[in-house]
């Protein structure tokens, strides 16, 4: 796991089943890859920074607050914090909610 990676192939598996991931190209900008979002979400966490600090190399910052929004609102964000075994479900919500109020 080089610098850059948050979430390790391992730890990929155990959560992959809670992103869907359309590989089959659309019309007008592709996709970002759930995994690459979800760990800019977690550097932003982490870290405890704010969204425009998000470094370059991860997704931009919008599209990450906006699937962090997503995934927030229909629970995905606190069972990907349960499952990687960084937060109880009560604590990753707590943090969550002080994370969206310091944007």
């Amino acid at each position: 796991m080089n610098e850059r990676t948050y979430i390790s192939d391992e730890a990929w598996q155990k959560i992959a089943h809670l992103f869907p991931h359309d590989e089959v190209q659309r019309s007008g900008r592709p996709r970002r890859h759930p995994r690459s979002v979800l760990e800019g979400i977690l550097w932003i966490l982490t870290n405890n920074e704010r969204w425009h600090r998000l470094p370059t190399h991860y997704p931009p910052a919008q599209t990450c607050y906006i699937k962090y929004l997503q995934w927030r609102k229909i629970g995905v964000m606190c069972e990907v914090l349960v499952l990687l075994e960084l937060e109880s479900c009560e604590i990753a919500k707590a943090r969550i909610v002080d994370q969206t109020i310091r944007i």
